[in-house]
């Protein structure tokens, strides 16, 4: 069993897993440029 550790979801293979994981960082990148963006729009 592999667990995904940001949501702590259980998969049967790697691959699963890692397909799974891609989801959380496609998020957490678009989060990051979000509040990237928002930043650079409050100092203008």
């Amino acid at each position: 069993m592999h667990q995904c550790y940001y949501c702590e979801q259980l998969f049967e293979s790697k691959e699963e897993l890692f397909e799974h994981v891609e989801i959380h960082s496609d998020i957490e990148r678009n989060k990051e440029i979000m509040s990237r963006k928002k930043q650079a729009g409050k100092k203008s």
